[in-house]
């Protein structure tokens, strides 16, 4: 009697460590909902690849000088280091995690790196060199938005995927072929692709599309009531929409190609016979030549604006923000990539 005794015990207590042990994976592994208002990076970002992210004062980056691999720092470009030996694009951040689109493997050898690892991803802030693949896909444009990350998927047709941050619930949301990225009071702004070119708001609770304004506004970035981007049909100027009144001011007449707006200026690169990129003031005051050619890869943090030569990804340029205008090159991310080679 006392054997089985025993042995009853044995079994409940191993019972009750595999239900322990469940339990606690269950929480280790469970992902905490973000507020309904969580957006992972700014619209100017990620029309502009998203290779700069910042969240709560670090800023996440794909450094150019490292085949866009992702490195981390401070906002003010101090403590610079790798975090994942991975090629990146379309960074996003929340609280708990990173994600991005992986455009590759960071380098290696073997058959490892001939099987295909683009798709999204989700990593810990705290460890990113765990990343987990939400969706194996060739895509781009991934935007976090509450607690599911949209992305394009270009396998067959175009068409923009949800999946939540925990890696459930995969739905294609929407199928129009469409930038999704601008992201306001759980909507989508973006310009129509169908017959018109009208601005127009996906909601992301009902997944229904309407026309907010009969303006053609491309690369739209909103706040609150008004709407920066570019006019499609005057001449790609640069101009603020207010969706209140439907008043719309011209900032610049110059045929602009790309933007990005800071809390103080847009910056925006211009394509004319004498291209520029150039900033201006949120009124279209004080506008300033930042640099002469053609850029892109127009990314800012609460600290610095950086960007490229176009089909040049290094060397990577930056001004201050706000302030005076002061073009330098990114050398600290230069001297991150060494010591990592030389390690």
């Amino acid at each position: 009697m006392k054997n089985k005794i025993v042995t009853v015990s044995i079994i409940a207590v191993v019972i009750a460590l595999c239900v322990g042990a469940v339990i606690f994976n269950h929480i280790r592994n469970r992902i905490p909902e973000n507020p309904s208002d969580t957006v992972g990076n700014t619209a100017g970002n990620l029309y502009n690849g998203g290779l700069f992210c910042e969240r709560d004062g670090y800023v996440y980056f794909a450094n150019p000088y490292d085949s866009d691999t992702l490195y981390g720092m401070n906002a003010d470009e101090s403590d610079i280091k790798k975090l994942v030996a991975v090629s990146v694009s379309s960074l996003n951040a929340d609280d708990n995690f990173i994600y991005y689109y992986q455009t590759g493997s960071g380098g290696g050898a073997g058959l490892g790196f001939l099987i295909s690892t683009t798709g999204v991803y989700r990593a810990e802030r705290k460890n990113p060199r765990d990343g987990e693949c939400l969706d194996r896909i060739i895509g781009k444009y991934v935007t976090l938005a509450g607690n599911s990350v949209y992305y394009t998927c270009t396998d067959d047709s175009v068409t923009m995927n949800k999946i939540g941050i925990d890696g459930s619930e995969k739905t294609v949301f929407f199928e129009p072929d469409i930038l999704p990225v601008s992201v306001y009071n759980n909507a989508f702004y973006y310009p129509n692709s169908g017959d018109d070119l009208h601005l127009m708001t996906l909601d992301l609770n009902t997944g229904s599309a309407r026309r907010i304004s009969n303006e053609d506004i491309y690369m739209p970035i909103v706040e609150g009531n008004i709407v920066y981007g570019i006019d499609i049909h005057d001449n790609y100027s640069l101009v603020r929409l207010n969706l209140n009144d439907g008043t719309k001011t011209v900032l610049d007449h110059v045929k602009t190609d790309l933007i990005n707006v800071t809390d103080t200026y847009i910056y925006y690169q211009t394509s004319e016979s004498s291209p520029e990129f150039r900033r201006i003031m949120r009124d279209g005051s004080n506008m300033e030549v930042v640099a002469q050619g053609i850029y892109t890869n127009i990314n800012a943090t609460s600290n610095y604006v950086y960007f490229s030569e176009f089909n040049k990804p290094t060397p990577l340029y930056k001004t201050p923000v706000s302030g005076a205008v002061n073009v330098t090159t990114f050398d600290a991310a230069y001297q991150a990539a060494i010591n990592e080679l030389n390690k």
